[in-house]
């Protein structure tokens, strides 16, 4: 029954992305009135070819996204970030929009220590989702990598459910893909049909039917957490509710915690301006640092 829903919102959804088909071609992304520039690589990921979109100069932040999603679901972060001095680097991860995916299992843990080996230099890892799991995993694999972490309605604590739940008719629901738009967004009227569409794109990736829970967190693996650590959720997520917000931090040592009122599971778009805000907020601490050293 999962592939038959899977493969019927998949038949649904018509998406143009408009990306640049060359390694290393600047490419410009559109979602309603927004646009933005950035550069497309290729990296390997042993022996797997990953997809990156890579904007601005600065602190190095990488976005990693959600399941079934791509580097799309953060259009209205990059630029904001790329402002505000930040070299971004939005990722596709294994099995997801243009990068490839391996044989066997896909495990966070793997993913995690994957990405850790290819930073070139520390950075501020920002994960929505399954991308939080895959940022924690990067940290416990390489701490020296990681300066500081945004966990965006996070997955992989002990006890959370590893796969969404099934979708539930929403009032006035007339087809799958209006079914799967209630379940991540609390209003998905608000949202333009671009944004959709670049989020409905990735709803047919294969690690939907290959990720397999390996590598879940334990209080213990949260407590060897030492770099700051910001949590932004959804006050209204549906797949990941949010009394998780404090089931992280309670074992996590130092963080912040807010809570973004009226938005569901993709606040990176829901509710964009005030994401930015935080997240702007939050890596200026890892700026200043660079800049005065003796402060730390």
């Amino acid at each position: 029954m999962h592939c038959i829903v899977l493969d019927l919102l998949a038949r649904f959804c018509v998406a143009d992305y408009s990306y640049a088909r060359l390694r290393g071609e600047k490419a410009t992304a559109r979602g309603g009135e927004l646009a933005y520039s950035c550069i497309e690589q290729f990296q390997q990921w042993n022996g797997v070819s990953i997809y990156s979109q890579i904007a601005g100069r600065g602190l190095p932040v990488y976005l990693l996204h959600s399941l079934g999603g791509t580097a799309r679901h953060w259009q209205f972060t990059m630029p904001a970030l790329a402002a505000a001095n930040c070299r971004v680097t939005a990722i596709d991860l294994p099995g997801h929009g243009r990068s490839g995916l391996s044989e066997g299992s896909l495990t966070p843990r793997r993913m995690g220590a994957d990405l850790a080996r290819s930073l070139s230099s520390p950075a501020v890892l920002v994960g929505n989702s399954l991308g939080g799991w895959v940022a924690l995993q990067a940290y416990l694999h390489r701490p020296d990598r990681v300066l500081g972490i945004c966990l965006v309605a996070s997955a992989g604590l002990a006890g959370m459910p590893v796969r969404p739940p099934k979708l539930r008719l929403a009032p006035g629901a007339s087809n799958l893909l209006e079914m799967l738009l209630a379940s991540v967004f609390h209003h998905p009227e608000r949202i333009d049909p671009l944004v959709q569409q670049s989020v409905l794109g990735g709803i047919a990736a294969p690690a939907l039917l290959r990720l397999a829970p390996e590598g879940t967190l334990s209080p213990a693996d949260l407590r060897r957490v030492r770099c700051p650590v910001l949590i932004l959720w959804g006050e209204n997520d549906q797949i990941l509710p949010v009394h998780w917000a404090e089931s992280f931090a309670r074992h996590l040592g130092a963080y912040k915690k807010t809570i973004l009122p009226d938005c569901g599971h993709l606040p990176q778009i829901e509710c964009a301006e005030r994401f930015n805000r935080e997240l702007i907020a939050f890596t200026g601490v890892f700026q200043s640092a660079t800049l005065n050293p003796a402060s730390q």
